[in-house]
């Protein structure tokens, strides 16, 4: 079954899909807590912080 989750940074619901979930599960990934676009730009501004040190 799908779930709703609510986006950590942004307060956007998005859908976690019955397939992402079997793919996070045989990761051993824990259930993601912010959304495809805050993951990317977290994930951006990450590889800035980076390039800056």
């Amino acid at each position: 079954m799908d779930k709703i989750i609510v986006c950590k940074d942004c307060g956007q619901e998005f859908t976690f899909t019955e397939k992402e979930q079997a793919f996070y599960e045989s990761k051993n990934f824990a259930e993601p807590v912010r959304c495809k676009a805050c993951r990317t730009a977290r994930k951006l501004q990450k590889e800035q912080e980076k390039k800056a040190e």
